[in-house]
């Protein structure tokens, strides 16, 4: 919702927050799961606890595809851009954010961000919007007075080694190029800038992004009671969010990809997203998430596969590798970003650690977030109804299984261990 450039006499603020509460729009959403894009508006904000562990399935579902980065929904999706106002034929240059998230006016609080282009008034009226990323529609519909003509998509991503979930909406449109069921890919045209039905406001693109999938379509907190903490919890900032999520990993475009389920003591192998080989795992001593160095814990995250050895190894714990060491580059950026909040790395080294996870490359482990993690074999065979927590923080296959498991899983690999 917009609180600049009106140039009709306003409704009484009542009946503006009543038809800004107004669920005429609402219908049940098609169940898409939960949706929680963490607690905060970047890569590495604490997420919050998924309602139930996935398995290897559920993890790689894809009803449609998943998101591999998100832009901004106008111009050259990167914030900025040319456009030409069509009544004038002027070319205007560039996007601006006319009323903020979670700004507090006249309305209450705002729920998204209100984007004008900037030649201001109705310039942008018919400006192609774009879909943020791959997705599927979920509301293309109008939606009544103040809100007018809304499309609301559905997206996953994969962040650290979490899957998570996020709705953006997009209100006041002029045309709606979708229909509810379409799958759409980032950057597909799926609206045009538009008004309120009323014209009370000049054209604009109102743009949220939704944590709470609940929501109706035309939800306004401020009608419900809700402070700016609550907003915060259920919604994103955008221009955050968009930022920090330019590109991401998608695992079923992976071509060598390890899934590790630690509750299950189980690792799934697939190439190109399809499964193959299953393998049973021991873990590290330590019960729970990898935090510093020594704790003996196996790390829960997104990691690649930096080295491969197979033979002899020296040392008085040599034996324990089983003759196979597949490591992987342990801490990531989540880990390094953890790490700096703690105060168990500087900035540099969170920032040095981050640019080699990114190349795939081996990073930092001269830290108290500790490193040498990957698989290996064993000193001797186990079993798995016998102690699984064996390693000082590796996971550990079977001596029958470790040969064959090293042949399988190529220099580069995603592995993902949740």
């Amino acid at each position: 919702m917009k609180k600049h450039d009106t140039h009709a006499a306003p409704l009484p603020l009542l009946l503006l927050l009543a038809a800004l509460a107004s669920h005429s729009c609402w219908r049940a959403p098609t169940p898409a799961g939960s949706v929680a894009s963490g607690a905060g508006d970047t890569h590495v904000a604490e997420a919050r606890t998924p309602t139930r562990e996935p398995d290897f399935d559920e993890y790689m579902r894809a009803d449609f595809a998943p998101a591999d980065g998100f832009d901004f929904p106008f111009g050259d999706g990167d914030g900025g851009g040319t456009y030409t106002d069509d009544a004038t034929g002027k070319r205007h240059a560039g996007w601006y954010v006319a009323t903020r998230f979670a700004e507090v006016y006249s309305l209450g609080i705002h729920t998204g961000e209100d984007w004008n282009g900037a030649g201001g008034g109705d310039t942008d009226l018919g400006q192609p919007v774009y879909a943020a990323a791959n997705g599927r529609v979920r509301v293309a519909r109008d939606c009544g007075r103040l809100w007018g003509n809304v499309v609301i998509v559905e997206h996953f991503f994969y962040e650290n080694h979490e899957r998570r979930e996020i709705l953006s909406l997009y209100a006041h449109l002029n045309e709606m190029r979708v229909r509810e069921g379409d799958v759409v890919r980032r950057r597909q045209t799926i609206a045009t800038v538009g008004q309120d039905p009323e014209k009370l406001f000049k054209a604009h693109l109102h743009f949220e992004l939704r944590r709470d999938a609940a929501l109706a379509p035309t939800y306004w907190p401020s009608s419900d009671g809700k402070d700016v903490a609550w907003v915060r919890e259920h919604y994103a900032e955008p221009t955050a969010f968009i930022k920090s999520r330019r590109k991401l990993h998608v695992p079923q475009a992976e071509p060598a990809l390890v899934l590790v389920d630690q509750r299950r003591y189980k690792a799934r192998l697939y190439a190109g997203g399809r499964a193959g080989a299953e393998y049973d795992v021991s873990l590290g001593q330590g019960v729970g998430e990898k935090q510093v160095e020594g704790d003996n814990k196996t790390p829960k995250g997104m990691y690649f596969v930096t080295q491969k050895h197979r033979g002899e190894f020296p040392g008085a714990y040599g034996a324990y590798y089983g003759g196979h060491w597949v490591k992987v580059n342990y801490p990531n950026r989540f880990d390094a970003a953890r790490g700096r909040a703690a105060g168990l790395v500087t900035t540099a080294q969170e920032s040095a650690i981050a640019a080699a996870w990114e190349r795939r490359a081996p990073t930092l482990e001269k830290t108290r977030l500790g490193g040498g993690i990957g698989f290996h074999g064993w000193a001797r065979e186990w079993e798995n109804d016998g102690p699984r927590h064996l390693s000082w923080g590796g996971v550990v296959l079977h001596l029958s299984d470790i040969s064959v498991f090293y042949e399988q899983v190529p220099t580069g690999a995603m592995v993902v261990i949740f």
